[in-house]
């Protein structure tokens, strides 16, 4: 399938978008399946702003995502957060990012998907933010084209 990529990060996958978020997998697979999911636009800063019917499409991705991770690839736990830290850098001033929430796949087993092995070295404790497995953008197509098989419509 073509995907279309968010427009900062041409390498990474908008794989799944409703009425008001994309579902994006990143470059960075250390996590296989790692993604975020993030609010179309720059109007709403807390998940508090967030009115019900946004509350019941995020809930609802995020129940789709990890059923869909689940049938894939036999995913352990997942770790979601939603920190919004970079929001208040100076750096970031005139740069607005989207609320978005980033979600870590976690694996007690090791996981082999398109001839690569993915291995969860700190299972069972906090996720690492700096491991790294950088795939490339036909990797994402690839692991996007396997989630979505398991998708419920």
């Amino acid at each position: 399938m073509k995907y279309k990529s968010p427009t900062n990060y041409p390498n990474q996958v908008i794989i799944r978008e409703t009425g008001h978020w994309y579902l994006t997998l990143w470059e960075n697979q250390y996590y296989l399946g790692r993604a975020s999911i993030e609010y179309k636009n720059l109007s709403k800063k807390h998940l508090s702003e967030l009115n019900d019917d946004e509350i019941l499409e995020l809930f609802s991705l995020i129940k789709a995502y990890e059923n869909a991770l689940n049938k894939s690839f036999n995913t352990t736990n997942f770790n979601w957060t939603c920190l919004m830290n970079n929001q208040y850098k100076d750096i970031n001033k005139n740069n607005p990012e989207p609320l978005h929430l980033h979600v870590w796949p976690r694996y007690k087993d090791s996981v082999e998907f398109n001839g690569e092995m993915f291995k969860d070295d700190v299972f069972g404790h906090h996720y690492d933010k700096h491991k790294e497995k950088i795939v490339d953008r036909e990797f994402l197509t690839i692991l996007g084209d396997r989630i979505l098989s398991s998708w419920d419509m």
